[in-house]
């Protein structure tokens, strides 16, 4: 039953990152496994390295999803 239970919990992680990634997204805009992934990076650190780490993880973020953006962009002949 724990096993089923587990496969479940991940099908329904993986479920929602599914169409996030699917789709034309905003990259400034957090979705919500970016959040709980955030949250659970920095359960039990101090104020300040969190907000530090935070904004670490938004830039790496944004710089991916830009890079993914202009290699998916058609170039201009």
């Amino acid at each position: 039953m724990r096993k089923f239970v587990a496969a479940f919990f991940v099908l329904i992680f993986m479920s929602i990152g599914i169409p996030m990634t699917a789709y034309a997204t905003d990259c400034t805009k957090d979705s919500l496994v970016d959040q709980f992934g955030d949250w659970f990076g920095n359960l039990g650190k101090k104020e300040n390295t969190k907000k530090r780490n935070i904004t670490i993880r938004k830039a790496n973020r944004l710089a991916d999803c830009t890079e993914k953006q202009a290699k998916e962009t058609p170039k201009a002949v």
